[in-house]
């Protein structure tokens, strides 16, 4: 058996629920209603193959995760949990199932969509909570090794104005005086995470909000970000003693 033409005639017809279908050298491309991280639509291609159909992402998530510095290999380790998940296979850095009739071609697409997109979202979750992790963990040796012997504490609990408690990513003590800091990174979850923990944390005497980050920030977010905290990038921070954050 081997690949077969197709029109988009009969996509329409199976699939009239989906926006768009075109084709590609890839198979006919359709557009779906999942998101990727970056809330682009996932597109998935669909060939024929024998009497049924192959739907594939076209390694559009092993793409998208690259540009967030993610390797093939990392990704892939997470891409086959969302592949299983969703009865799907990885087949080298794309995420295939097989529809036997065009009876299964919906649920082969939802299952391809679904896949691609958990997966993008998890391996770029992953690398943010690990990029984050990696730099609270310097920005704590930086206080733990001060002459000032500030007292510093992970992943610090704080009640929020609504009753909610945050758990700030450090928090350092001094003199009676507490600043409170979580680190960012340059992808919508941190932020929208980051800025609802900052924005919910009342201003009071003594109580020091930063957000800290390593890669650079687009406006937007930092703009954001200013309204509830104090923006500190950790270049300004090595090589201090970090004294400065707590005065």
């Amino acid at each position: 058996m081997g690949p077969v033409m197709l029109d988009c005639d009969m996509i329409h017809t199976k699939m009239s629920e989906f926006a768009s279908c075109e084709p590609t050298a890839n198979g006919l491309l359709v557009s779906t209603h999942c998101l990727y991280p970056s809330f682009e639509a996932v597109n998935v291609f669909v060939v024929g193959y024998g009497d049924g159909f192959i739907v594939h992402d076209n390694a559009e998530a092993a793409r998208l995760v690259w540009m967030y510095g993610i390797d093939e290999r990392s990704f892939k380790r997470t891409a086959s949990h969302s592949a299983n998940a969703f009865d799907c296979k990885m087949e080298g850095a794309q995420i295939q199932c097989e529809a036997p009739s065009s009876d299964w071609l919906w649920a082969a697409i939802a299952s391809v969509a679904n896949a691609s997109s958990d997966a993008a979202r998890a391996a770029v979750g992953k690398a943010r909570v690990s990029t984050e992790v990696s730099l609270i963990q310097k920005a704590k040796a930086i206080f733990d090794g001060a002459a000032w012997n500030p007292e510093t504490k992970l992943d610090f609990p704080f009640p929020g104005s609504s009753g909610k408690v945050h758990s700030f990513d450090l928090a350092i003590f001094s003199g009676g005086k507490t600043a409170l800091v979580d680190a960012v990174t340059p992808h919508h979850n941190s932020i929208a995470a980051k800025y609802l923990a900052f924005s919910d944390t009342p201003n009071q005497p003594g109580i020091y909000k930063y957000a800290l980050y390593d890669v650079e920030l687009d406006q937007q977010d930092k703009a954001l970000m200013s309204n509830v905290a104090d923006l500190i990038s950790y270049k300004s921070l090595e090589g201090t003693n970090g004294k400065f954050l707590i005065q």
